[in-house]
């Protein structure tokens, strides 16, 4: 059945001990970390100890507050014989978040921040209520599945096939209220709209 959400590496078994390294390697608490990522104390150390999965906004502010790209917490190490333009399926970086758990593979290649891209797949009955808002833009493809995207309080039904495109700096989620899994390619590009690609 095509329903369980089985990664072939588990990135948050390494965020943990990652985010510890790079605390105390700035001489700062577990309190100093959660004040200056504005979040508790209590996740910092959950984290650290393996006993989280955090979102991809929680890993994001930590990483700022740790004055460090996301990817010194999620990056796979890249094959060697790759350029540094390549991410193989077998080396994407998986992260389980919330309950369900929704499971967001990274398929961006280590290094660029400025534009990433996730194929999140979400089990039936899942939402994703824990987004970054930023400025930039973000969009997306369902290619599996039906999912309800809410941006500024207007919700859509998308199927597969079905695309989209918002600003980032609204309000949004992303929920499954069908009975199958559904999976979304999702882009991220931080920084003002304008130009041309």
């Amino acid at each position: 059945m095509q329903n369980a959400v089985q990664p072939s590496t588990r990135l948050t078994d390494l965020i943990g001990a990652r985010v510890r390294a790079l605390r105390v390697a700035r001489g700062m608490s577990v309190n100093k970390l959660a004040a200056a990522a504005g979040v508790s104390a209590g996740i910092v150390s959950q984290i650290e100890r393996d006993r989280s999965n955090p979102s991809l906004s929680t890993i994001e502010k930590i990483c700022a507050a740790l004055s460090v790209p996301s990817d010194a917490v999620l990056a796979v190490e890249p094959l060697s014989a790759d350029p540094p333009f390549v991410c193989r399926a077998n080396g994407r970086t998986h992260i389980l978040v919330g309950t369900a758990p929704i499971l967001k593979e990274m398929i961006s290649p280590a290094g660029n921040v400025s534009l990433r891209m996730m194929i999140i797949s979400l089990p039936p009955g899942s939402e994703n209520l824990d987004v970054v808002i930023e400025q930039g833009q973000k969009a997306g493809l369902v290619v599996e599945g039906e999912i309800r995207i809410v941006v500024n309080g207007v919700a859509a039904t998308l199927f597969a096939g079905d695309s989209f495109q918002f600003s980032s700096d609204q309000p949004h989620s992303l929920h499954n209220d069908g009975a199958a899994l559904a999976k979304v390619v999702w882009v991220m590009a931080k920084g003002s709209p304008g130009g041309a690609f």
